[in-house]
């Protein structure tokens, strides 16, 4: 995948210290050094969440392109809290998206799979609210389950179980995608055409118990889970037809560790070898 940022291009990342935000920024920062962004003198700034966002302010030269990753995304604290989540991810947006409609500014923003069903839980609305706001040169990412081996947010399940916190497992069905091929994703999403919004996801929906069982955790199943929809799996044509195609299978990173190979055998999880 060939990226083509011109030279001196001014670009913007909120979120820059979190999870999706800081493997884009040092993505870039690694990509600059050694492949197709070599000495194109790209610069990058951040905004870091959630105090910088609310004071963003227009600088004197203006930016080519914004990546809006800064919200929060804990689904089940939106239940507590709603009026929270909504000034974080919809009032404090509200100056951005306004900046780059008035400045004919590329955004791309951090939408997630929850938009599909927006009405069932407070975080999915700020969401949706997030995409009937966008201005026109915009893209709505919506992001399913992202993971990562490492330095992933402390309540996501693969965390969890990696450190055997979790204290129930359910019976949905989720699609794992990885921050790399998300970042991948953005990147080729900075420089294409496209306007609107697009799932970003792997394009398959797991059952999250068998990825409990392949990392050995046995746990309760809890069944009712509101706001939870049973089953997500993006639709990844999108992208595909733009040149994006996933790397990295989250079945994969089970192969050869002794704590999955009894869910391998008992066909839990089909592992192919790719």
């Amino acid at each position: 995948m060939k990226l083509e940022i011109r030279e001196g291009e001014r670009v913007l990342i909120t979120g820059h210290k979190g999870f999706i935000g800081g493997h884009l920024w040092s993505y870039l920062q690694d990509y600059s050094a050694y492949s197709e962004w070599q000495n194109t003198g790209v610069d990058l700034y951040g905004l870091d969440f959630p105090d910088d966002i609310g004071f963003f302010k227009p600088p004197e030269k203006k930016y080519d392109c914004v990546i809006h990753l800064a919200a929060f995304a804990a689904l089940r604290e939106s239940f507590e809290d709603p009026d929270r989540f909504w000034e974080n991810n919809v009032e404090k947006s509200k100056p951005i998206f306004d900046y780059c409609g008035e400045n004919d500014v590329r955004l791309l923003y951090a939408s997630s799979a929850g938009a599909h069903g927006w009405w069932q839980n407070p975080y999915a609305i700020t969401k949706k609210v997030n995409e009937l706001q966008a201005p026109p040169n915009s893209v709505g990412m919506r992001f399913f389950n992202v993971w990562a081996e490492e330095n992933s947010r402390p309540d996501m399940l693969y965390r969890m179980l990696q450190e055997n916190t979790a204290k129930y497992i359910t019976r949905h069905y989720r699609d794992y995608i990885h921050v790399t091929d998300v970042v991948r994703a953005i990147c080729l999403l900075m420089d294409s055409n496209f306007r609107g919004h697009l799932d970003i996801g792997y394009g398959e929906a797991i059952p999250v118990m068998d990825i409990a069982k392949a990392m050995g955790r046995d746990l309760p199943i809890k069944e009712d889970t509101p706001g939870e929809p049973d089953s997500l799996c993006a639709d990844t044509r999108v992208l595909r037809q733009l040149g994006w195609y996933p790397t990295i299978n989250i079945k994969d990173t089970f192969k050869g560790n002794d704590s999955t190979q009894l869910a391998a055998q008992l066909g839990e999880i089909p592992f192919e070898e790719t």
